[in-house]
């Protein structure tokens, strides 16, 4: 069930990110409620991050720099943590009929939502993952 909602999740995210500059109601593009999860684990490693700079004095100054320095990363540890968790969960659990095949699924749906937020974040100005939300 978990890896049915994560697989949907990924699919989802990635074939509505494209169209969520397309659609406003109001102030709010409500396609982009569905990369909210994503957009708060990115915010939470990106501050993380951030702080550890300052702590080891890697510190460039300016947070400018800083948080330049720490982007690319945290995008990173936002794609691939979440699912190398449940392939984890999925590889430790026992008796799950058709493992290799739901791990196949799962890091398959898994990379294709990577493909489109990288993409997404490097190429268009609408910037949904450079935001901190605490």
């Amino acid at each position: 069930m978990l890896v049915a909602i994560a697989g949907w999740y990924y699919v989802t995210s990635a074939t509505t990110l494209p169209l969520v500059n397309s659609f406003w109601t109001g102030e709010i593009a409500p396609l982009a409620l569905v990369q909210l999860p994503k957009a708060v684990l990115k915010s939470v490693v990106h501050d993380f991050l951030l702080a550890e700079v300052q702590r080891l004095g890697l510190s460039r100054g300016s947070a400018s720099p800083d948080y330049i320095m720490t982007h690319a990363w945290s995008m990173g540890i936002m794609l691939i943590v979440p699912a190398l968790l449940l392939t984890a969960v999925l590889l430790l659990a026992p008796r799950v009929p058709h493992r290799r095949l739901l791990i196949g699924i799962l890091l398959g749906a898994a990379a294709f939502d990577a493909a489109v937020t990288w993409w997404f974040d490097s190429t268009l100005s609408f910037k949904l993952f450079n935001g901190s939300f605490f």
